[in-house]
């Protein structure tokens, strides 16, 4: 069995390495810190064909040149090169527009919140991922499922909007850097804040921020 483990931080990588070395002895890990460490190894080394499964941290340093932000471009660049491998998703987020977006994105094979993980919940995650089933944690699930009660959030536009309207940007602004029309963007955000029941954008983006959906 071949192992890639992308994570900056060398504490996480030794401990999924001997959680992995102690269910799979037999098994060959190789361990990335960074978006230019995993485009090289899975662009120029020939081993990197006989991947068998990655565990993908969301957030690593990126490597702009390439496109490579993070986790999701990370998955999709996999994904191209070796379609059979089986990618698992952690991240330390909770905010649910991240979650909905690596859903939808990065469509992992195995995904937690690393708040969630253990040796023994990790040994079952990659048990069921290498047998083919889907498993995501009860956080994940459950976000995943509230959000089919409230189409306006699963919707791509709509997170852009809150998560920039949570950064600072004016309505006014965002035509700039979501591609619909200014028309448009109002009424996303007038649908959201109906959902909410809030009056105005402040009070969109605490409503936001209280359900989840944003920190």
């Amino acid at each position: 069995m071949n192992f890639v483990l992308i994570d900056d931080h060398p504490f996480i990588l030794e401990g999924y390495g001997n959680i992995i070395k102690q269910n799979y002895p037999q098994s060959k890990i190789v361990t990335l810190t960074n978006c230019t460490e995993v485009y090289n190894y899975f662009d120029t080394d020939s081993n990197a064909i006989f991947t068998d499964i990655v565990l993908l941290d969301f957030n690593i340093p990126a490597y702009l040149q390439k496109k490579l932000k993070n986790g999701i471009d990370v998955a999709s660049l996999i994904r191209k090169k070796i379609p059979f491998c089986k990618i698992v998703l952690l991240t330390a987020h909770t905010e649910k527009i991240f979650i909905l977006d690596i859903i939808k994105e990065a469509k992992p094979d195995g995904f937690y919140t690393k708040g969630e993980l253990n040796p023994e919940n990790l040994k079952k995650l990659i048990e069921n991922v290498l047998n083919h089933n889907k498993i995501y944690s009860d956080y994940i699930q459950g976000t995943f499922i509230e959000s089919l009660h409230d189409k306006s959030l699963i919707d791509d536009y709509n997170r852009q909007i809150l998560y920039l309207l949570s950064k600072g940007y004016k309505i006014i602004e965002l035509d700039k850097i979501i591609p619909i029309s200014y028309s448009a963007i109002q009424k996303r955000i007038a649908k959201m804040k109906q959902v909410m029941e809030v009056e105005d954008d402040k009070g969109l983006v605490k409503a936001a921020i209280k359900q989840g959906y944003l920190s």
